[in-house]
């Protein structure tokens, strides 16, 4: 059984306490191929965080967990490919409008890349035979679009966001696919056939708003299949999966999933859970919690939320499980509850988790509905 809910979100407060340190770099020596995936872009006037994703496909490398080490920097962007082909035996990703969506809600600019260069995958596998590896962007794309983001700081994520894919996104899709063609000449690998790619591109020329409902419908057929799917990092044992029709103060709708939504029977209140999973350790790793943390913010921003047209309390939960925790911590929590458990579960973490604990428990004080719990995944 699933849920299927409403909600609206209107504006996003968030504080993250689990984010890295961002390294440097110059504006006049950025190279985005040469960066780690996150970092700070520095100049003259000032700074601006940057993420990457290696696939415009969100469940691929953690692409939220890269954009939740930014959030605390005043303003933001995250460098995402509008196309990766890997080669006819391998994946072929595009970004989809719900991505955009997601972006515009956490104020996050979108600086739209390209890949150019490539090797041929050299495994001696034959499901291999036709693929590419090690992807390079376009620097000189990235570059012009980081430096008219820095030029005009006043522009809103959002404004930058809407008029980026409605006045580049079919030239840089287009520069996509011609390097695609140039890579297999180069390689020798087949890619993915670009008649179905300009037919896809040619609705886009059309309808800009058609784009965005296609890819809508398929974020919404993903978020149903999302719901009948358990991944082996989640441990579910609670309640049932659920899918989210969220509208914008702009009136746009996209659709999430939550991986499990449970009902509390006390106060008819619901809780919106995300579950990760350790299944040999304490705690999932940090890109899991992280990730987890990203998923929720949206749903614990939510202005309400509706259930067959009744509105619902509610509040969002990020529930971590472990095989060689001992008892149950529920954040936030005082300084005593969070001792004790410590002590209890004495020799099964390390100095690092007792802290990622620390500042679990700080970020689940500092934000609205947001709670976490720390258990064992053992039955």
């Amino acid at each position: 059984m699933s849920l299927h809910f409403h909600g609206e979100i209107r504006n996003i407060q968030y504080k993250a306490f689990l984010t890295e340190d961002l390294p440097q770099h110059s504006i006049d020596e950025f190279n985005i191929n040469e960066s780690g995936t996150y970092g700070k872009i520095t100049f003259k006037d000032g700074e601006i965080a940057f993420s990457k994703w290696v696939s415009p496909k969100r469940t691929r490398s953690y692409p939220f967990e890269r954009i939740y080490n930014t959030l605390n920097s005043r303003t933001r962007l995250t460098v995402i490919p509008v196309l990766k082909d890997e080669g006819v035996d391998g994946d072929l990703d595009r970004i989809q409008y719900s991505t955009i969506s997601w972006m515009n809600l956490m104020n996050v600019h979108i600086v739209l890349a390209y890949y150019d260069k490539a090797r041929k995958n050299i495994r001696p596998l034959q499901s291999a035979k036709n693929k590419i590896t090690i992807q390079e962007f376009n620097t000189d794309v990235v570059n012009k679009q980081i430096l008219e983001i820095i030029e005009d700081q006043q522009q809103s994520s959002l404004h930058w966001n809407l008029a980026l894919i409605g006045n580049h996104f079919t030239d840089i899709y287009r520069l996509a696919l011609d390097s695609y063609e140039n890579i297999s000449k180069n390689t020798g690998v087949k890619v993915h056939d670009r008649s179905t790619q300009e037919q896809y591109l040619a609705i886009i020329l059309r309808d800009f708003h058609k784009f965005r409902d296609i890819s809508l419908r398929g974020s919404k057929g993903a978020s149903i299949r999302e719901i009948q799917t358990t991944h082996e990092h989640e441990y579910l044992s609670d309640g049932m999966k659920a899918s989210f029709e969220i509208e914008n103060y702009l009136g746009g709708i996209y659709y999430l999933t939550a991986d499990e939504v449970l009902k509390e029977e006390t106060n008819d209140a619901y809780v919106i859970q995300e579950s990760k999973n350790s299944s040999e350790g304490f705690l999932p790793s940090l890109s899991d919690i992280k990730d987890g943390l990203f998923k929720l913010i949206l749903f614990a921003n939510l202005h309400y939320l509706m259930l067959d047209s009744v509105s619902m309390e509610f509040r969002t939960r990020l529930k971590l499980t472990g095989k060689r925790v001992t008892g149950t911590l529920i954040m936030p929590c005082d300084e005593n509850a969070l001792a004790e458990f410590l002590d209890i579960n004495k020799g099964n973490y390390s100095k690092r988790e007792a802290e990622t604990i620390y500042k679990l428990n700080l970020e689940s004080s500092n934000n609205q509905k947001l709670e976490i719990q720390i258990s064992s995944n053992v039955q």
